[in-house]
């Protein structure tokens, strides 16, 4: 089997100096037969790292490799990176890089070194031709392997269940509070719900790191008004929650969650230590490469206390009717409350079974009916809503299939996520990446692009010239 190396350049001469030798020096350390593509864009146009990707594979292929490494040239591969036959599913083998102290970027993360064969290759149609300049051309390509079945999904069978639906416009329920639970929720407290959340964009659109003339909106799924405390979802497609100390400081917290999945959202407070713990699926949240906040977070003081004003789910009291963050869209089968801090143990097996210790609120909505189950008797009144019954199941976010593998990372400007002085993250590329976010986000992502149009199949370019620059290696200088 010959491996092709296939990388994008562009202006990068000091790193193309040690990724030759140190790259072709490791293969033949492993006893790989290879060839290194190297494809070179040299008009004036932005750099187009997909489709410079895919015109170094498509000559790796014509001259006979078996499978391709679409691999940047910044990664070099330190003992351990497995560059072997990728026979069943792409392969990522970029997963622990210097640049995040060898640990993994993000849980999608798709980028510095992939395996594919020339029939998975085929089957994706490899990378999209209309990303330019900097940003989610590799996050496309994962897409492509999911679409294809080439990612690894694992779910978590709940069984057929009961839940409410809200339409987003007059659906609600309202929990009563008397002196049992009025102030629960200034002291250690776990909310945990389990929900499936829409967008709605027909309220206010999507709104992407990029788009701040955009507005910015929060779904209710369940609060205390005021100055409110709760889980919501919003429509920068993450659940938040949002408590609030005795200073009126806000204590918030997100993370990222493609709409439409079913997902168990807990919210664990410690006052304590001061410590708020957010977790999805069990999981804690994540605070890597901006797919949610770091988790447990700190906070100073005492939390704000509420006295009688009740609980909602799917709507708050705090804005006007016609307000887009009024009313929550989405299903809900499940809403417990405890008067304590739940461990991590227990919040890890909530899928089977459910703390009685604390428990103060617990709805399941047999038959739409939000009738309190912990027997505290805080049955909820529902209005407007209806009733689905349907087999549920937790999806862990699509991953790719990967083998473990050291990179060190060559250093480099960071092209990608920034934070401003205002404290405010930005692409570092501006409207270039903003434009490239959407036309993943909302288009790639929600299944109104075409890939099987747009990739290797439809490459276009113009062949300048192919110069050797090692034995094993070539540059093909392009124009788009």
């Amino acid at each position: 089997m010959k491996l092709g190396v296939c990388v994008p350049y562009r202006n990068r001469e000091a790193h193309l100096k040690e990724f030759v030798p140190k790259v072709g020096a490791y293969l033949e350390s492993k006893g790989i037969d290879y060839c290194m593509y190297f494809a070179h864009q040299v008009d004036d146009k932005l750099f187009n790292r997909g489709a410079t990707k895919n015109v170094a594979a498509k000559h790796a292929f014509e001259d006979g490799c078996d499978y391709i490494v679409w691999h940047d040239i910044d990664m070099i591969p330190e003992e351990g990176c497995d560059y072997s036959y990728p026979s069943k599913t792409p392969i990522h083998i970029a997963t622990n890089i210097s640049q995040m102290e060898y640990k993994l970027k993000y849980q999608e993360y798709f980028g510095g070194a992939v395996l594919f064969s020339k029939e998975q290759v085929e089957k994706t149609n490899g990378y999209s031709n209309d990303y330019w300049d900097w940003g989610m051309e590799d996050d496309d390509l994962f897409w492509r392997c999911y679409l294809e079945g080439y990612a690894n999904v694992s779910q978590i069978n709940l069984g057929k269940q009961d839940y409410v639906k809200f339409n987003g416009t007059t659906s609600k329920v309202t929990i009563p509070v008397d002196r049992g639970i009025a102030h629960l929720t200034s002291k250690s407290h776990t909310v945990s719900v389990l929900v499936k959340a829409n967008q709605q964009e027909e309220k206010v659109p999507i709104w992407l790191v990029g788009d701040w003339d955009r507005r910015f909106c929060e779904y209710p799924i369940i609060r205390r008004a005021g100055y409110d405390w709760g889980l919501s979802y919003n429509n920068s497609r993450a659940y938040t929650g949002l408590l609030w100390n005795h200073k009126k400081e806000a204590l918030y917290q997100w993370m990222k969650r493609y709409e439409n999945y079913w997902s168990w959202i807990t919210l664990s407070v410690d006052t304590e230590n001061n410590k708020i713990h957010f977790y999805l699926n069990g999981n804690e949240s994540d605070a890597r490469h901006g797919h949610g906040t770091h988790s447990p977070q700190s906070f100073d003081g005492k939390l704000k206390r509420y006295g009688s004003m009740p609980f909602t789910l799917g709507h708050t009291t705090s804005v006007g009717e016609r307000d887009a963050s009024k009313f929550f869209k989405g299903d809900i089968a499940k809403v417990m409350l405890w008067d304590r801090k739940l461990e991590v143990s227990e919040i890890q097996r909530l899928t089977k079974e459910t703390p009685t210790e604390g428990l103060k609120l617990h709805y399941e909505f047999k038959d739409g009916v939000a009738k309190d189950l912990s027997g505290n008797e805080y049955d909820g009144e529902v209005e407007n809503v209806t009733i689905g019954k349907e087999l549920i199941k937790l999806s862990q976010p699509p991953i790719p299939h990967r083998r473990k593998g050291r990179m060190f990372c060559l250093p480099h400007k960071d092209e990608g996520l920034i934070t401003d002085d205002k404290g405010q993250d930005r692409w570092a590329k501006g409207e270039t990446t903003a434009r490239n976010e959407r036309r993943y986000v909302l288009e790639m992502q929600q299944g109104s692009w075409d890939y099987k149009s747009d990739g290797i199949k439809q490459l276009e370019y113009e062949l300048v010239s192919i110069e050797s620059i090692s034995p094993n290696a070539k540059m093909i200088n392009v124009k788009f």
